[in-house]
């Protein structure tokens, strides 16, 4: 089932790639129409070319074109060579850890030859998603087709089954999960897939979480949930202040108040404590928390644990 839905995105790419290089645009929805596929699904093709490298730009609402003077035969590739490159890349990104690297420099060589990229981002180590886990295609069927799933899972040595909304395979710090809704409600839970020993795909359909990706860009780490509904107050001290002024550490994060010792005051919106404990403890001494109580006296009872159990 899956290699047929991957023989279909590959002829999309080509097909999209023909287009484009004969100097003509696409439009999303008669794309959508030929290939009896969803708009978004169109959209994703798209964006996945974009992602890859090829200058594909808006010309309008819903229609896209190459930049005036790309061509792919300028870079000396067929439409072939570029919808399996593409396709390929989508592949790589899902592996994670050094073989979507290798992939990222091997794609550049051939999009920019003799072209060293002044860039390098360091990213996280990890499990290699498509070799370690058996049931990433079907998950990902699953999600497309926005079909309930029922999911063994092997928690503290037990197995628990749940019947699931698959939403999303997401990455934290080198874990793969399966971020989904259980029991029809607002009740977000992370699986992790290598934790998932059986699924089955049932023909219950599911809607989509309306704020899903505002839900994902907001979280700092894999503790987070649909609501944040609670407020912490944290002081940063003046050594470390200059960070976080410019990265986000924490959900929502504003700064509230400037000191004028060079401290300042960080507000944040949480759901788990975990959202909040982990980078306070990473940025120990310099980062407090003010409120609420019952965080503050978590991260004083984890240092001194740390502080006991190394004497």
């Amino acid at each position: 089932m899956k290699t047929k839905s991957y023989d279909k995105k590959i002829f999309r790419l080509w097909s999209i790639l023909n287009k484009l290089d004969t100097g003509g645009q696409v439009f999303t929805a008669k794309l959508a129409k030929d290939f009896n596929v969803s708009i978004r699904s169109v959209q994703r093709d798209v964006e996945l070319l974009n992602m890859v490298g090829f200058p594909v730009v808006s010309c309008g609402k819903g229609c896209y074109g190459f930049i005036e003077g790309f061509s792919l035969k300028r870079i000396m590739m067929s439409e072939e060579d570029a919808s399996l490159i593409s396709f390929l890349y989508e592949i790589a990104k899902s592996l994670g850890g050094k073989f979507e690297n290798s992939f990222n420099g091997i794609l550049k060589k051939m999009l920019k030859p003799d072209i060293e990229s002044p860039f390098y981002v360091k990213m996280s180590g990890g499990m290699k998603l498509a070799e370690e886990f058996p049931f990433v295609s079907d998950i990902e069927s699953a999600i497309d087709e926005r079909k309930k799933m029922m999911i063994e899972y092997l928690s503290d040595r037990k197995k628990k089954k749940y019947t699931v909304d698959p939403l999303k395979i997401i990455y934290f710090e080198g874990f793969w999960y399966l971020l989904a809704n259980i029991d029809d409600k607002d009740n977000l839970r992370k699986f992790r897939l290598d934790m998932i020993e059986r699924i089955e795909i049932t023909n219950e359909e599911y809607s989509l979480l309306d704020n899903l990706k505002t839900v994902l860009d907001e979280s700092v780490n894999v503790w987070f949930e649909e609501k944040r509904n609670k407020k912490t107050v944290l002081r940063v001290d003046k050594q470390v202040a200059k960070y976080f002024k410019k990265k986000q550490y924490f959900p929502v994060q504003v700064i509230k108040k400037e000191n004028k010792d060079g401290s300042i005051v960080v507000e944040s919106s949480f759901s788990d404590d975990m959202e909040i404990i982990p980078t306070v403890l990473h940025w120990i001494p310099w980062v407090k928390v003010v409120s609420p109580k019952h965080v503050k006296s978590k991260v004083l009872s984890l240092v001194e644990e740390y502080a006991k159990a190394n004497k």
